[in-house]
């Protein structure tokens, strides 16, 4: 049961890590310090949107599988 959560945590790190790659860098620095502002009252959309959302539930079930192999392997 180890190795299959241990497995599954390391496929879930690199799926996380290709999630979170491609996506574009935003700052939060206002526009008065040089930043572009916050602009979050734009949705993202199309491929932005896809991958926040996939970003989402990914780290969630890696975070998820971590409780679990803490918890098994005790």
């Amino acid at each position: 049961m180890v190795n299959i959560l241990m497995a599954t945590q390391v496929i879930l790190g690199i799926a996380l890590v290709i999630a979170i790659m491609p996506q574009e860098n935003k700052t939060a620095m206002p526009s008065q310090y040089g930043g572009e502002g916050n602009q979050s009252y734009f949705k993202p959309k199309g491929k932005q949107a896809f991958l926040n959302k996939v970003t989402k539930i990914v780290a969630v079930l890696f975070f998820i599988n971590a409780i679990a192999l803490l918890m098994v392997s005790k």
